[in-house]
């Protein structure tokens, strides 16, 4: 049985509201998971996850704390000839400082702020 011209423009005109529904529902589920992800965003910010304390326990940590070592003795070394020049201050702050900081100055886990809430990349004066 075919149709009638009525039941076929009915029928597009269903077939039409149903894909109109389904845009709909898709751009709200779109706009409901961008403004939930940036909440999920906030949530991983103030608590990190398990796997990335477990990772910067294992490998960060002693790392940078191998990096800040190596630091500190070429620093020392060099000293003498920083504070000749006049740079010892800064030189210190960013050689021995900026590196133990990072590797004992923050909580595990965390790497953008130090304990006192002071950004990273920041070397106090």
């Amino acid at each position: 049985m075919t149709p009638t011209r009525g039941e076929a423009l009915a029928l597009k005109e269903g077939k039409e509201m149903n894909s109109k529904r389904v845009v709909s529902i898709l751009a709200v589920v779109a706009i409901l998971t961008l403004f939930s992800s940036s909440v999920f965003a906030q949530e991983a910010r103030q608590s990190p996850p398990v796997g990335i304390k477990v990772l910067d326990i294992l490998v960060v940590r002693p790392v940078s704390a191998c990096v800040a070592g190596a630091m500190t003795v070429a620093c020392v070394g060099t000293m003498p000839i920083a504070f000749t020049i006049g740079v010892g201050e800064p030189y210190a702050r960013i050689m021995i400082e900026a590196p133990w900081r990072f590797t004992a100055g923050r909580y595990l886990g965390d790497f953008h702020n130090y304990k006192d809430g002071k950004p990273i990349t920041v070397v106090q004066e």
